[in-house]
């Protein structure tokens, strides 16, 4: 069975650095790719909101979907050396990634981390902790400083 590694990004300001080093670690192993981004789906705040019209609700998703997508394109182009499977899809990062890993039979997770504390982590909460904790699947965590 060839190795699989799973990598997990949001679409934000790390998720080249992120895919970058997943990539790296993948090649070593020579294994294919699959880069994961789930758009968040807002269960509190749709359940609220159920009065406003659901296409909207469907309108936002998809294009949030197409953006994501464009910018793994871009990546996946810049990387055409290596197998890469793109995957966007909406739902919640925490349990969709470690569903998406076991489904593909993934060698690894790699997920990166912001480094939030304090208030910010309680309110945002930690995917990468949640996947470190729940996955059956060995995790790699790539830890991003902000500049000071």
């Amino acid at each position: 069975m060839k190795n699989k590694v799973l990598i997990a990004v949001d679409i934000s300001e790390t998720t080249i650095e992120i895919v970058q080093k997943g990539i790296d670690f993948a090649a070593k192993m020579n294994a294919s790719v699959i880069i994961a981004s789930i758009i968040p789906i807002y269960v509190d705040y749709l359940q609220s909101q159920m009065a406003l019209v659901p296409t909207q609700w469907d309108e936002i998703y998809t294009a949030q979907k197409q953006y994501a997508l464009k910018e793994l394109e871009k990546i996946k182009e810049d990387n055409d050396y290596v197998d890469i499977q793109l995957y966007v899809e909406v739902g919640n990062a925490k349990f969709d990634i470690i569903d998406k890993a076991e489904k593909e039979e993934a060698s690894y997770i790699v997920v990166g981390t912001h480094g939030r504390t304090g208030l910010s982590h309680m309110v945002i909460g930690s995917t990468a902790e949640y996947i470190v904790r729940h996955s059956s699947v060995p995790v790699l965590v790539i830890p991003i400083k902000k500049e000071k």
